[in-house]
């Protein structure tokens, strides 16, 4: 009966082992962002940056185009630039 509850438990620490190791091992790993939620991100930089330009801009077509601009970047995920391009969190 003892060798039989030891191996039990020993069985049970075990499971309990790989259990902890291999959850810690898929929680560790990064996962890719979604690329809706980048897209999210990279309009509303955009946008913080068209209401800024207009506080030092008096020219609104200027802020408009770079607006559509800044949202043309983030559409094509960075692969097109823009003079606001750093609002595409992935760009050079």
């Amino acid at each position: 009966m003892m060798k039989r509850m030891t191996f039990l438990i020993s069985c049970f620490a075990a499971a309990l082992y790989f259990l902890l190791f291999s959850l810690s091992d898929s929680v560790a790993q990064p996962t890719e962002p979604d690329p809706l939620e980048l897209q999210q991100q990279c309009i509303s930089c955009c946008e913080d940056k068209k209401a800024a330009c207009f506080n030092i801009n008096p020219d609104r077509r200027l802020c408009e185009a770079l607006f559509q601009n800044c949202l043309v970047t983030c559409k094509s995920e960075g692969e097109t630039s823009s003079e606001w391009s750093e609002c595409w969190p992935e760009s050079e």
